[in-house]
């Protein structure tokens, strides 16, 4: 690679870690200025926490239509646009919550969806062009944009609560602020980042992504991640509550360290799935999903004080840094996935309609965890019996797993070939 193509791959991560940052920056902004809509707007509990989940139904509906527009008009262009989406739903924000217009808190549910279809498609559009730029080092790359979109992740609830303690125009307004300071960056390397893609088949039927026995199986495997993961987010702080009665302080750290665990897991399982495959590491990740989550359900249910806080805090980062090991070599099989079955031109596609079922996941994660605890009482049971899913995962793997070794290992081949031509 010359230096020419070295500064514009440098260019292009460098926009794209930036807009995976802001994008989860503000999806959790909101969490701590919850509260305060909730007594602002005399909202129930269901309607607060809707605010939340609506982040991802933009996701989950649109995820294919955003593939689309991705090959279409080119990764660069549309990162570039959904930003400037996204700095636009932080306006809305501002708007509604000094009631600037009547029925704030239905501006406050389009802000929602404005911002979650707007990341969705930075989302679908960032990893298409990672998939591009390093054709066989995807895993690294995108291990890094999601390790850096898990940290934005973090930071938000702290910057959002501070900001809002401070000011409430301030803080959505410091956030668009924020948001639009990489526009510029963006706008600059958008043709690094990529262009529209000729020869794109606008006809791909959605279909594939099930008759395909691969696209499916990684699919529900992809699902399956984000069924636990939205799950134990929901769950986490409620059961540490009430069966191990921590204060919001306690709670704080151990979701500080099931985040932090997460983004680091995530660089490190994409660099090695580069090296060795992603099949490995997918078995290893399941293997100690499940071995963690009956892990959180036998010390919730035995142990108390001191050691039942630092086991579970050790429980639930080592779920965290396990579960990257199960998610991020997904990215790589669904990339190699897609080029085997559709050809080359459609990776935007691909990841669009991955990310529908990302969102799935996300949505019918807290969905399971809650009903569950109502009906038994234990959010021990709740959060341990997520083993059941993640063992049904761990089975997929293991009798697909020579499948899923042959398809990525023929694509990543034929890349190698063509880059030392």
């Amino acid at each position: 690679m010359n230096g020419d193509a070295k500064g514009a791959h440098s260019r292009a991560f460098l926009a794209l870690l930036l807009a995976f940052f802001v994008n989860f920056l503000g999806y959790a902004f909101i969490v701590p200025i919850l509260p305060s809509w909730q007594t602002q707007f005399s909202l129930n509990a269901t309607q607060a926490t809707l605010l939340v989940s609506l982040w991802a139904v933009p996701l989950f509906l649109l995820g294919p239509l955003t593939g689309r527009v991705t090959d279409r008009f080119g990764a660069g262009p549309t990162v570039l646009v959904s930003l400037l989406l996204l700095t636009g739903s932080s306006l809305l924000y501002i708007v509604a919550t000094n009631e600037l217009v009547g029925r704030p808190f239905l501006l406050l549910a389009l802000a929602r969806l404005v911002h979650g279809a707007s990341g969705a498609t930075i989302m679908t559009a960032g990893l298409a062009a990672a998939s591009k730029l390093w054709p066989t080092q995807f895993g690294e790359q995108a291990g890094k944009l999601l390790g850096i979109a898990a940290i934005g992740g973090l930071f938000g609830p702290v910057m959002g609560g501070l900001l809002f303690s401070w000011g409430e125009a301030y803080a959505f307004g410091i956030l668009a602020a924020v948001t639009f300071a990489v526009v510029p960056l963006v706008a600059l390397a958008r043709r690094d980042i990529g262009g529209s893609t000729s020869g794109v088949s606008s006809t791909v039927s959605l279909s594939v992504f099930f008759s395909d026995v691969i696209l499916f199986r990684v699919g529900v495997l992809l699902a399956i991640t984000t069924v636990a993961t939205g799950a134990l987010e929901a769950g986490v702080p409620l059961f540490l509550d009430d069966t191990l009665g921590l204060n919001s302080a306690q709670i704080g750290g151990v979701l500080l360290v099931m985040v932090l665990m997460q983004g680091i897991g995530s660089v490190i399982w994409g660099k090695w799935v580069d090296r060795n495959g992603p099949t490995r590491y997918m078995i290893i990740g399941w293997t100690v999903v499940v071995l963690s989550l009956l892990g959180v359900g036998f010390v919730g249910s035995l142990l108390s004080g001191n050691v039942a806080i630092w086991a579970m805090v050790a429980l639930l980062g080592v779920f965290q840094f396990s579960i990257a090991a199960a998610q991020i070599p997904m990215l790589p099989m669904i990339d190699t996935a897609t080029n085997r079955a559709l050809g080359e031109g459609n990776p935007g596609l691909a990841f669009g309609v991955f990310g529908a079922a990302w969102a799935a996941g996300t949505i019918l994660g807290p969905l399971l965890v809650g009903p569950v605890f109502d009906i038994f009482g234990s959010w021990a049971l709740a959060l341990g019996g997520l083993a059941i899913p993640a063992g049904i995962a761990l089975l997929i793997t293991l009798k697909n797993r020579g499948m899923l070794h042959d398809c990525y290992e023929t694509e990543i081949q034929k890349r190698k070939a063509n880059i030392t031509q």
